[in-house]
């Protein structure tokens, strides 16, 4: 596959050589079985707040978290949060969350958590262990997804009839497209033409998309050795 753009947090590859089973492969790979740190638990010491300590708990675990190659697979990082309305609103961030190991930490930190109104406190310690979005989306962290190059309409105008194209965002090297993702739905080649296939992949936590793309393969590649040795 070819990579036709990329940046930290984006991976673009074409290809006209792997079947839709496999792209889709693929992407349930880099979906659901990449491991990551993610909240599961949250003890309450004070919530005078208008929310409950469920639903809290529940937008804690789902907060992006760093990953560190070599944490243990029986790794629990706590996390503190200790936070007050005295004298106006406050709103909670996801940054307010302190870890206890420097490596696994809160990776989006602007998140909203929640408004206090004055008067009102949040005093928590949090858990976060090792997992895969296969056990629970809380583990998620990336995207993939696949379609037909043609289908990306990468263009600002269609190459034939001038109509308006709304731009894929994730692709910048216009040049390297297939001629029919440069062309409007009326003017594309028919269905089935064309075999080109744009993979995506897309991270949220700090390891780059190259990053979670190459972590996948290797786990589909643990998967087709254990299946291999099966049907020895």
């Amino acid at each position: 596959m070819k990579v036709l753009n990329e940046d930290e947090k984006t991976l673009v590859l074409i290809s006209d050589k792997e079947s839709p089973a496999l792209l889709n492969a693929m992407r349930r790979a880099v979906i659901s079985e990449v491991p990551a740190m993610a909240i599961t638990e949250v003890d309450f010491y004070e919530n005078n707040s208008a929310l409950f300590n469920d639903y809290l708990a529940n937008r804690m675990g789902l907060i992006p978290l760093t990953w560190e190659e070599g944490i243990s697979d029986d790794a629990k990082i706590s996390f503190s949060l200790n936070a007050e309305a005295v004298e106006e609103i406050k709103t909670v961030y996801s940054r307010d969350l302190v870890s206890s190991d420097e490596k696994i930490k809160v990776f989006a930190e602007n998140i909203p958590v929640i408004v206090l109104n004055k008067g009102q406190k949040l005093r928590v310690e949090a858990f976060a262990v090792k997992g895969t979005a296969k056990t629970h989306a809380r583990f998620q962290s990336a995207l993939a997804s696949y379609g037909k190059a043609g289908e990306f309409k990468a263009a600002e105008k269609c190459k034939k009839c001038s109509n308006p194209l709304v731009p894929f965002q994730g692709i910048s090297g216009k040049k390297d497209l297939p001629e029919n993702s440069f062309l409007c739905a009326n003017c594309s080649k028919p269905e089935g033409e064309g075999k080109e296939f744009l993979f995506v992949v897309e991270s949220f936590n700090n390891l780059s998309a190259r990053e979670q793309y190459e972590r996948a393969l290797k786990v589909m590649e643990e998967k087709a050795k254990v299946l291999a040795k099966e049907f020895k």
